[in-house]
């Protein structure tokens, strides 16, 4: 099927950018990879008159370091996060992440922003990005804002993000020397496969105690999620009895719901031996 015919918009600068949304309303979208939104004007599910094209704005296909942190461009290709130096170095678990997108091919298109823009609840970059701390900067017509990630996601496909706002970057705050943070997906159909669920969990410890844990799951809810109230976890060693309570916690606050990959019961039961299995070696290390 072929796509409806549009115009391409290229504006030099975010604000023109945001013009060029309000000029145009409901009749126009921001493009960048493009990878998830082309395919939905090809087979017709989405149209718009007007896409604009973010990749003739400077500044945006970009990561730097930070004194605080590292920063990453709304343009920045998956591929270009799963090789890069400094994310690798300070977050590989973002790179992992990253790297079970799709193929090479989808990687070396596909952008940070549009991905987490998409707001679908398998992704596997959220999870992670959500017990590192990110958080995203958005420009509309009230200027920038910082949205902290876990507010981000409102719903399926649904964002914290107002009419004329862009997506400009994600930061990665850095993480205290003695923590560390794994990401484990679990797909039942082929490995290139949207995930039946990931589980991502980040550990600070002290003295072989756990100082701060944190859990965040994709794939068991309409939106990815971080899970709250796992407080009593700090200063514990977590035996089996705290282990099983915090399983208990994240089995309180997801919601899985039947699909293609797995039922609601399969996805309760997988969501907590992946938990279990991430915490698990966390504890070990």
């Amino acid at each position: 099927m072929t796509i409806r015919s549009f115009d391409l918009l290229q504006p030099r600068s975010l604000p023109e950018a945001v013009e060029l949304l309000a000029k145009h309303g409901d009749e126009a979208r921001v493009i960048g990879g493009g990878t998830t939104l082309v395919i939905l004007m090809k087979q017709r599910a989405l149209y718009y008159r007007y896409l604009v094209d973010l990749q003739t704005i400077p500044g945006l296909n970009e990561i730097k370091n930070e004194t605080d942190g590292v920063r990453i461009g709304a343009l920045v290709t998956h591929r270009a996060v799963e090789l890069s130096p400094a994310i690798r170095r300070s977050f590989p678990v973002v790179a992992e992440a990253f790297s079970h997108i799709g193929n090479v091919r989808v990687r070396e298109t596909a952008s940070v922003g549009g991905n987490l823009a998409h707001a679908d609840y398998r992704l596997d970059p959220p999870p992670p990005l959500l017990v590192l701390g990110a958080e995203i900067t958005a420009f509309g017509p009230n200027g920038s804002r910082t949205i902290a990630l876990k507010n981000f996601f409102q719903g399926m496909y649904e964002t914290a993000l107002g009419p004329g706002d862009i997506l400009v970057d994600v930061k990665i705050p850095f993480s205290p020397a003695n923590s560390r943070a794994v990401y484990l997906r679990y797909s039942s159909l082929s490995a290139t496969d949207w995930p039946c669920l990931g589980v991502a969990a980040f550990m600070t410890k002290d003295n072989g105690r756990c100082k701060e844990l944190r859990l965040a799951l994709g794939g068991v809810a309409a939106t990815p999620i971080l899970i709250s109230g796992l407080e009593f976890a700090s200063d514990q060693k977590l035996d089996e009895t705290v282990v099983e309570k915090v399983l208990s916690v994240v089995d309180e606050q997801i919601s899985p719901f039947s699909d293609l990959r797995g039922s609601e019961w399969y996805k309760r039961k997988m969501a907590r031996l992946f938990t279990k299995k991430a915490i698990t070696q966390l504890s070990a290390n």
